[in-house]
């Protein structure tokens, strides 16, 4: 946790910039150097940035709507309890396994890459042909199985509109597909024999309730992971993309919601390089945007981020401070495709190392003065701005020594003129502090449950893997 207040800078710098950074004044080409003028026009500049940050995080407050997240969290209570923690459901789940192994032995040609391997019989398990339909019995926790067009989980659960639990009320759907590589797993026991197993590059999911007696998808999604051509693992890295649409309908006391959430990672090993991008939108309107390119030379960050590092105990905070363990990072955070906040952070390993003296000695009651040193130190390693689209301005920040009570801070200013900078704190009024409590406090439960929901979702998809490994070792650990 000590690596992680650099992080909290800069998700202070995002969260501060959606309360202050909501109104931008256009350039005046006439630069007469009038120093009376100059001030004139900074103390306009800052009047409307506050004029226009209350309106923004007022509007914000009032339309917050998290009905998509809600239901997500639902859908993983339900997926948590009667999937991944239900013995009855894994058992039915490895016997179709078995079920589906045991109708694919082959004979190994001779002369081929299996025997050169030393395998004389193989079973071919194609994921994409993996199509059984796991329905919950009335009342029970275990499954009827049949062949399906797709993988599907039909589960019981509780209907908000009749008050009751019913059979059949959700569906769980998948489809693998795309280009494929393949994975050779040695059988135990079993001398001699291999499972071939073919991944697909794109998973195809559906989430559905049925409505009136037919499926309605609230969720659907594709998620796709493809290698460099001619990669047969992710040793020189990886691209991964992702995107979710949710399309939750209007019911008593609910206003319904549509989202679409965008999300791709791109990993050079080779290079130590990697770009992510992630855009989220809500009924037609582009809530948040995020864009990050690091240069790690090998050093860590996304580029060379190793998950088996981390067992189920491991918290977000983790991973994302073995990101930040990188060279270099430019990202840029946009709200309302309108407003921005660019920073770009050089040599992270001393940054970390900088920021974590600097919260130790401020929590020792440091002077004024010695966190003044540490705020120079800091502006060299970390530069920032905020950006108003509508009116072509970019406006500079910088760390300055701040007392909050009885500490010193290094807090962000934002730069109006050549002597007008103005701290984020002296920008937060009543109101609008007021506003960012209200979004805060009616968030706080949607998005820690939904970090849960990512986190069971990665369990779903290494659950598989999980009783692959039970019948044999993989000789291909990525």
């Amino acid at each position: 946790m000590k690596k992680m207040h650099v992080w909290m800078l800069a998700a202070i710098l995002v969260f501060c910039g959606a309360s202050v950074f909501t109104s931008c004044s256009s350039d005046d080409d006439d630069k007469n150097n009038d120093p009376v003028k100059e001030q004139t026009e900074a103390e306009k500049n800052r009047d409307k940035f506050i004029e226009h940050t209350r309106a923004m995080v007022k509007d914000l407050a009032e339309n917050l709507n998290f009905e998509s997240w809600e239901a997500a969290n639902n859908y993983n209570l339900y997926f948590n309890q009667y999937v991944l923690a239900n013995k009855d459901f894994e058992n039915s789940l490895v016997s179709s396994i078995f079920h589906m192994l045991a109708n694919n032995i082959q004979e190994v040609k001779a002369g081929s890459e299996l025997a050169a391997m030393g395998f004389n019989q193989y079973i071919d398990l194609n994921l994409s042909n993996f199509k059984y339909r796991f329905t919950m019995k009335d009342g029970q926790t275990d499954f009827d199985i049949e062949e399906a067009d797709a993988f599907e989980i039909i589960l019981n659960g509780y209907n908000p509109k009749t008050k009751q639990v019913e059979n059949g009320i959700y569906k769980v759907t998948m489809k693998m597909d795309g280009p494929n590589r393949k994975k050779v797993v040695p059988v135990k026991n079993s001398d001699g024999v291999a499972i071939v197993v073919t991944l697909h590059s794109d998973l195809q999911f559906a989430l559905s309730s049925k409505v009136s007696g037919v499926w309605h998808d609230d969720f659907s999604g594709l998620i796709s992971y493809k290698l460099p051509e001619g990669a047969t693992d992710n040793s020189k890295g990886f691209t991964a993309e992702a995107k979710i649409n949710s399309d939750i309908l209007a019911t008593e006391g609910k206003k319904g919601d549509k989202t679409q959430l965008d999300l791709s990672i791109s990993s050079d090993r080779v290079n130590g390089h990697a770009t992510a991008f992630g855009s989220w939108t809500q009924n037609g309107r582009k809530m948040l945007e995020l864009s990050l390119k690091e240069s790690g030379e090998n050093m860590g960050g996304i580029s060379n981020l190793d998950m088996s590092q981390f067992s189920s105990t491991s918290s977000i905070f983790e991973v994302i401070a073995s990101i930040l363990s990188t060279r270099s990072i430019d990202a840029k955070v946009t709200l309302l495709d309108d407003l921005s906040v660019k920073f770009s952070m050089s040599n992270m390993q001393k940054l970390l190392e900088l920021d974590s003296e600097y919260r130790t000695v401020g929590r020792n009651y440091a002077s004024k003065e010695t966190i003044d040193e540490y705020t120079k130190k800091l502006n060299e390693l970390v530069k920032a701005e905020i950006s108003c689209k509508g009116t072509n301005q970019t406006l500079p920040m910088r760390l300055a020594t701040t007392p909050v009570g009885i500490d010193y801070w290094a807090v962000y200013q934002v730069k109006f003129s050549e002597e007008d900078y103005v701290s984020l704190l002296a920008m937060l009024d009543r109101k609008t502090f007021a506003y960012v409590l209200n979004i805060m406090d009616h968030s706080a439960d949607h998005m820690q449950q939904g970090v849960i929901v990512v986190r069971q979702l990665i369990e779903f998809a290494l659950l598989f893997n999980q009783k692959l490994a039970e019948i044999g070792v993989s000789q291909d650990e990525n």
